[in-house]
């Protein structure tokens, strides 16, 4: 009986620290989800990679609008950092480099990826609106895959 009992305090410890971990991405995915909502831009949560200093977040684009895409991609993850750091949280997730994948298609079944990535303070400015969309797209490093 004693035995069950630390047992089962040792896994409500553990699932209490992983849940906290669990929280701060939930937070930043919503708001990256509310930002590309409200530009009609489609995301799913599986389309978010969490790696240690570099946030991937991977969207779908029609042909002619791609760019507008990659600048709604990065805005949300900007509000997402920021909102994190407004939260002031012991386990925020604030990525050092935010990167942005586009996936547009080309012809038929065929697709060309855009691939774009800048520091978060940037995607930031981005965000808040200190820095213009033109003047963001010329700094980004934008490839095409």
């Amino acid at each position: 009986m004693l035995k069950t009992r630390k047992t089962l305090i040792i896994l409500i410890c553990f699932g209490a620290l992983t849940l906290d971990g669990v929280f701060a991405n939930y937070a930043f995915k919503k708001k990256v989800k509310s930002v590309c909502l409200a530009y009609r831009v489609p995301v799913d949560a599986a389309n978010m990679d969490f790696g240690d200093e570099l946030f991937l977040l991977t969207l779908d684009s029609r042909r002619n609008d791609f760019e507008m895409v990659i600048l709604v991609g990065f805005a949300s993850a900007g509000q997402a950092v920021s909102h994190q750091q407004a939260l002031k949280l012991a386990n925020a997730y604030l990525p050092k480099t935010i990167m942005v994948q586009v996936n547009v298609p080309a012809s038929k079944g065929e697709k060309i990826i855009f691939e774009a990535s800048c520091p978060t303070d940037m995607a930031i400015a981005l965000a808040e609106g200190r820095m213009e969309s033109i003047e963001f797209m010329q700094q980004i490093n934008l490839e095409i895959l």
